[in-house]
């Protein structure tokens, strides 16, 4: 049985709302267009779902919500005897299949506002979205199939100005008021592209984009075109539809599309409140980037090092010791998620430089995030003068031999002081060496 409100905020651990709330500045008023399949509105677990978007939009964060009825409509017409032409808005669809979308919309429309009047949010359906007949393809019309032809994007942003969640069904009008079928998917990516949303969020019954049974967490645009190329061939009908629309949204100024598990529970917030998530990520790759440390970063390198002292890959170096070398540390930020970390340190007149306390979650271990802050401290190092890098490791050598291209070095190519120190920790690390 889906959880209450009380329940579920029973449940919140202040670990929990910490988390959150280093999110909540980064989101706030940005907009969200939440995309749900017919088929998790049919399941139990909706209900939470729907608390889920009510906590969302209660963090000011703004919410579209667009709906699908493809398995409602499935069910509609197993019930009447009706034969469809199509269910999901992909193909063509005939009067008949249209009478019977048309009520599974108006049905499903209504489940929708009267769940979210429930939890106190107001919202509103809109016909924002103007729809245009799909016409004919390979030489068959496809009757009333549509597709987006205008969105008033200023119409929403009212709506939204004004506190209001907008619900749009994938049923639309021509600019004569006739009724036309759309795909949910595609209509959540039209409409978020034109109101520059920051996220769609794809809420479907897969866990994400799984290919020969691996599953991708995060890709970025050109990683995903390339994935996408190469096995468009094996994907099932829907996930390859939305990877398609991922790209296209993607390409058209949105930030981050999301395609998770609906009937998860709590798998919204999960996704949206956790540097890891639960689904598959596929996002433009300014948002990802490599920054030096900033103070306040001090506590988040700490605790990420903290993992790596006790397998004894890293030194130990205490809180107050990288507060005061703060400067010389650069992160691999992802929405102001640390992700990784190195520190670039300088040899007076050596012309030499080291990369040191490189570390990356191991969540996000062999996604390439060690080599790039590698090559930012190459790039970093050769722009202040350097010829050399070095890098002293214990259990990280073929990373930094095979990936990287250090070769590795001898105590001769170390300056007198990181000898002592070397001497002094006991820890017997390889010396690396890189030309620059």
């Amino acid at each position: 049985m889906p959880k209450s409100p009380t329940e579920s905020i029973s449940e919140i651990k202040p670990t929990d709302l910490r988390g959150i709330l280093k999110y909540v500045p980064l989101f706030q008023n940005e907009v969200f267009v939440i995309a749900v399949d017919g088929s998790i509105i049919e399941d139990p677990l909706f209900n939470s779902l729907l608390l889920d978007i009510a906590v969302l939009r209660n963090l000011r964060i703004r919410i579209i919500l667009v709906f699908g009825i493809g398995k409602i409509l499935h069910c509609l017409a197993k019930k009447k005897g009706t034969n469809l032409t199509d269910c999901h808005g992909t193909e063509r669809v005939d009067a008949a299949t249209l009478d019977l979308a048309t009520k599974a919309a108006s049905d499903i429309s209504h489940r929708v506002m009267q769940g979210l009047t429930k939890l106190n949010i107001q919202c509103a359906t809109t016909n924002a979205v103007r729809a245009t007949s799909v016409g004919i393809l390979k030489g068959e019309d496809q009757q009333f199939l549509g597709k987006v032809d205008k969105v008033d994007a200023d119409a929403l942003q009212q709506l939204l100005s004004n506190h209001m969640l907008p619900v749009i069904s994938p049923i639309a009008f021509d600019r004569d008021g006739d009724p036309l079928r759309l795909d949910s998917d595609h209509l959540a990516t039209e409409v978020a592209i034109s109101i520059a949303a920051s996220k769609i969020l794809f809420i479907t019954s897969h866990s994400g984009l799984i290919i020969a049974d691996q599953f991708y967490r995060a890709l970025e645009t050109e990683q995903l075109r390339k994935i996408f190329s190469e096995n468009s061939n094996d994907l099932e009908d829907s996930i390859w539809r939305k990877c398609k629309l991922a790209l296209q949204a993607l390409d058209g100024g949105v930030s981050r599309v999301h395609i998770l598990d609906g009937l998860q529970a709590d798998s919204l917030l999960n996704e949206v409140f956790s540097s890891v998530g639960v689904g598959t990520l596929f996002y433009k790759d300014e948002y990802q980037k490599i920054r030096w440390a900033r103070p306040e970063d001090a506590q988040t390198l700490f605790d990420l090092t903290r993992d790596s002292i006790e397998r004894e890959e890293l030194a130990d170096r205490s809180l107050k010791e990288i507060e005061d070398s703060i400067e010389s540390y650069f992160v691999y930020d992802i929405d102001g998620y640390i992700l990784g970390c190195g520190s670039l340190l300088s040899y007076p007149n050596e012309q030499l430089f080291e990369i040191a306390s490189l570390i990356v979650k191991k969540t996000h271990s062999g996604k390439g995030i060690g080599k790039n802050l590698v090559s930012f401290a190459e790039e970093q190092a050769t722009q202040k003068g350097g010829n050399h890098l070095i890098a002293l490791s214990t259990q990280s050598i073929p990373f930094f031999t095979k990936k990287c291209g250090f070769d590795k070095g001898s105590i001769e190519d170390l300056p007198t002081p990181r000898v002592e120190q070397l001497n002094a920790s006991q820890r017997n690390s390889q010396i690396l060496v890189k030309d620059l």
